[in-house]
C-alpha cells in the first residue's frame, strides 16, 4: 500500500468520525449514573444541576434514552479523540509529497539522465518501466509498425486495429497506465521467459515451450495488457467491437471460453468493453474502467 491510498484511507475514516461526532447527540437532558447494590443494577439520573434522581426500573423509555446519553458521551470522545490524531497525520503526509514520495523522485529526473538509468523495481515507477520495456511478453507484431489490418496510429506511435483502440490506448497512454498492445497469450500453456526465439529482426518472437508460439493459429491476441503501477497487477482489455455481427461473436465466444476455462475471471483479470453500430464505445466508460482497475 502506497502512501496516496493510506492517505484515501485515512479521509474516508475521519470523514466517517466526523459524522459519528455529528450524529453522537443526546436524545434527551441528563446523564445516567449506575450504581451496583447487593448485585443488582440501580439507576440515577444526574441533572443539570448536579442533583441525582432515582429511576425506576419500570421506566424503560427514560432508562433506554439516558443509556444512549451514556452511549452517545463516550463514543464522541473516542471519535473527537481518533479524529484528532488521523489530522495530525493526514497534516504531516500531506506536506510537501514531492519531498516524501519515493515514486516522485523518478518523475522529478531529467529526460537526458534519465536515459541512462536502471530503475529501481522497489518503487511503482520503477517496476512499472521494467514491466514496459522489458521482454518478459510477447507480442503478435512489432509495434509502429502499419500493415494492412493496423491502421490506425496511437499518440504512443503504435498501429492498431480499430479507432476504438486507439481511443483505449490513447486514454490509457495520456493517463499514464503501461500498456502493451496484441501479445501472444495461450490461455493452457505457461511461458518460460528463459528460452527465447528470435524473429528475423533480431527481435524476441515467442518462447521455446511446449504448446506454445505466438505464430500458432491457436495463439490468441488479447487487445490490450495493461498494468496498475500502484497494485502491480497486469490485466488483459478485450474491446469487442463488432457485437452485432453474429460470426464475430461466435468468434470471439470460442476465445473468451478458453480463457475462462483456464482460470482467468471476468472483472478481476480480464477487462471486456464492447460497442455495436448503433452502441459506440463512449471515452466515459473507459476513464470509469481505467479510475476502477489501474490507478
Amino acid at each position: 500500500m502506497n502512501k496516496t491510498e493510506i492517505i484515501r484511507i485515512l479521509e474516508e475514516t475521519a470523514g466517517n468520525l466526523g459524522k459519528i461526532i455529528e450524529s453522537s447527540r443526546p436524545e434527551t437532558s441528563g446523564s445516567l449514573n449506575l450504581k451496583i447494590v447487593k448485585g443488582r443494577p440501580l439507576f440515577f439520573c444526574r441533572t443539570e444541576e448536579g442533583k441525582q434522581k432515582y429511576v425506576k426500573m419500570s421506566d424503560d423509555e427514560q432508562i433506554k434514552r439516558l443509556s444512549y446519553n451514556y452511549y452517545a458521551k463516550k463514543l464522541k470522545a473516542a471519535a473527537v479523540k481518533e479524529k484528532k490524531q488521523i489530522d495530525n497525520c493526514l497534516d504531516i503526509l500531506s506536506k510537501d509529497p514531492e519531498k516524501s514520495d519515493v515514486d516522485k523522485v523518478t518523475q522529478r529526473i531529467p529526460e537526458a539522465i534519465k536515459d541512462n538509468l536502471s530503475y529501481s523495481e522497489l518503487t511503482n515507477e520503477g517496476y512499472a518501466r521494467s514491466w514496459q520495456e522489458g521482454n518478459k511478453v510477447v507480442k503478435k507484431r512489432r509495434i509502429h509498425d502499419k500493415d494492412d489490418y493496423h491502421r490506425f496510429k496511437t499518440l504512443r506511435g503504435d498501429y492498431v486495429g480499430s479507432k476504438s483502440e486507439v481511443i483505449i490506448a490513447d486514454r490509457l497512454y495520456v493517463k499514464g497506465i503501461p500498456y502493451h498492445y496484441e501479445i501472444a497469450f495461450t490461455p493452457e500453456a505457461e511461458i518460460d521467459v528463459s528460452r527465447p526465439v528470435y524473429d528475423q529482426s533480431g527481435f524476441i518472437a515467442g518462447y521455446e515451450v511446449i504448446g506454445f508460439s505466438p505464430f500458432d493459429q491457436d495463439t490468441l491476441h488479447p487487445d490490450f495488457y495493461v498494468l496498475n503501477k500502484r497494485t502491480r497487477k497486469a490485466y488483459f482489455w478485450e474491446h469487442l467491437g463488432k457485437m452485432d455481427d453474429p460470426s464475430y461473436c461466435l468468434k470471439n465466444f470460442n476465445r473468451f471460453m478458453r480463457i475462462l476455462d483456464a482460470g482467468y475471471i471476468i472483472g478481476e483479470d480480464l477487462i471486456v468493453t464492447h460497442e455495436d453500430s448503433k452502441h459506440p464505445l463512449m471515452t466515459e466508460s473507459i476513464d470509469a474502467i481505467i479510475e476502477k482497475y489501474l490507478m
